[in-house]
């Protein structure tokens, strides 16, 4: 054990969270800790690596163990610029250092070709130490065209629908706000849920977006560059988060077949109208939990789930939290009692006279 850890104020994940939790991406040594070498290239993003050792210094801090750890490559000199202008230490170069078993990236797509080749040639002279390498921003790019990372996997990172990825032994992330998310999945794979939760607490993160979610670019596209029938099909989904309609009424809305606007879905948006429609009404359904005092039974029922427990694990599923537990964290009042639709888990919803015929909800739940 190393000086100064304290392992009883943290456990390794059980089976149950290992098996649920995604897999790192991480290398790891004979002690199970990450060691990643951070490499920085002039004009890189610096609030990706600001995210990025934001959560991992509150990793370490709370489960009193070194589970992270760093150092920050320059390809030549002891500081790199960032896209702000804003100089960042190295503890050393690459003439000087060693890269450690995973090796991060961090880059604008327009790196110069000095820094291209500095970095290429120092990946070349150390295949053995290198078991993942990875890209954040446009560090995939960057990877891509010095051949150190297959050319499919570093085009394909622009145009995945993902906040971040994981192909055999290469990783990316998109940047911006999604590194915190990438680096809390990783918190959560390595240290568990708890520890993530109390990071998530400390920087005042209300959630850790999954993998899947669009990005906010992604998700403005729906509305501007995707097939005019999708644009039918989500403005219709998004006035009917509250009362669900069947897939094929959308379709007609739409002007196409049901067929093709899945296809077409599929196709644009990386998941199916089903799918979709669930995540509005889900987010929808987030944003009453934490922001309002309705019962988790009104809840459901504003976003058109006839079930409380089916709505309840679809609530798992898409935000790695029951809606009891998610209130609880937001709300703690004495009226919170087993029951009052704030905490309890009725088995099914009482159906209202003005509801319509129940199969239409079995075409969007």
């Amino acid at each position: 054990m190393a000086e100064g850890e304290d392992h009883r104020a943290w456990r390794p994940p059980s089976m149950a969270e290992t098996l649920r939790a995604p897999a790192s991406p991480f290398a790891l040594d004979i002690e199970r800790r990450a060691r990643l070498s951070l490499v920085l290239m002039n004009g890189f993003a610096l609030g990706d690596l600001a995210r990025l050792l934001d959560v991992f210094t509150s990793a370490n801090e709370l489960a009193h163990r070194r589970m992270f750890l760093w150092e920050v490559v320059a390809i030549s000199g002891r500081s790199v610029t960032s896209s702000a202008g804003i100089p960042v230490a190295a503890d050393g170069d690459v003439t000087e250092l060693r890269p450690f078993s995973t090796v991060m990236v961090f880059s604008d797509s327009d790196a110069s070709g000095d820094d291209c080749a500095g970095l290429a040639a120092w990946l070349s002279a150390h295949p053995a130490s290198i078991q993942r390498l990875g890209g954040v921003g446009g560090g995939c790019s960057v990877l891509g065209r010095i051949s150190a990372m297959p050319k499919e996997r570093a085009r394909g990172h622009a145009q995945r629908k993902e906040l971040f990825w994981r192909k055999d032994d290469f990783f990316g992330c998109r940047g911006g706000c999604a590194t915190s998310d990438f680096a809390l999945a990783n918190v959560e794979a390595l240290l568990g849920a708890p520890i993530a939760q109390q990071v998530m607490m400390r920087l005042a993160r209300q959630r850790m977006r999954k993998k899947i979610e669009p990005a906010a670019d992604q998700q403005q596209s729906i509305e501007t560059q995707v097939a005019p029938p999708i644009k039918r099909a989500v403005a219709l989904m998004r006035s009917t988060v509250s009362d669900p309609v069947p897939l094929p009424r959308i379709a007609a809305e739409a002007g196409i077949h049901l067929r093709h606007l899945e296809r077409l879905f599929h196709r644009h948006l990386g998941v199916s109208p089903r799918g979709y429609y669930q995540r509005l009404r889900l987010a929808r359904a987030r944003d009453l939990v934490q922001g309002t005092m309705m019962g988790l039974a009104q809840v459901a029922e504003a976003v058109g789930f006839d079930s409380l427990s089916h709505f309840s694990k679809c609530y798992m599923d898409a935000h790695g939290i029951r809606p009891s537990e998610d209130r609880q964290r937001h709300f703690t009042t004495p009226g919170d009692q087993p029951g009052d639709g704030l905490t309890g888990d009725a088995p099914t919803l009482k159906h209202s006279p003005t509801k319509r015929p129940s199969g239409a909800r079995r075409h969007a739940a």
